[in-house]
């Protein structure tokens, strides 16, 4: 049995982290906020690309996940019910962004690729909201999730958040 998830996983995790929280500190209005409304839609779109990846990688990696112990009937639920709102919310913020980006503009460019937006939605000012609202909703998943791990770590003290930090070698 394996005890570490497989690297391009670890990576992949990490990664998303930083994007999350560099979409989460540049939030706002993108059509009025230059450099920060772009950075903030590329996290977001990368943050979308890099979920697919995940699940492909999950597919892939399916005999090489840890399966690690779970103390009781009642954390295994709520586990599985974290998880499955983590992966929505990663696919499912992104899409409402951009469905929000488009319901605020025509154009938005991105260096000097035009985003492709949605012209049916334009003047939909409540996706926007939906889209801070959901992105709030996961940032907090993304807390309770940082601590079910340091939860894990330090009073279970078992592997759970070993098992998503790189093995050092010997």
């Amino acid at each position: 049995m394996h005890n570490t998830y497989p690297k391009p996983i670890i990576i992949i995790h990490w990664l998303t982290l930083l994007l999350v929280v560099i979409a989460y500190l540049s939030s706002g209005n993108p059509t009025n906020t230059g450099l920060l409304g772009q950075v903030h839609v590329t996290c977001g779109l990368s943050i979308l690309i890099l979920f697919f990846i995940r699940l492909s990688l999950i597919v892939i990696y399916q005999k090489n996940i840890p399966q690690n112990e779970i103390i009781n009937q009642y954390q295994n639920r709520l586990f599985k019910i974290v998880r499955l709102m983590l992966y929505l919310s990663l696919c499912i913020v992104p899409i409402a962004g951009w469905l929000a980006l488009s319901s605020l503009t025509e154009h938005f460019k991105i260096g000097s690729v035009n985003l492709p937006l949605l012209s049916s939605v334009r003047g939909v000012n409540s996706i926007g909201e939906l889209h801070q609202f959901l992105g709030n909703a996961f940032i907090a998943l993304v807390g309770l999730h940082g601590a079910a791990a340091l939860i894990h770590h330090f009073i279970f003290k078992d592997h759970v958040l070993k098992s998503m930090l790189f093995k050092r070698d010997k």
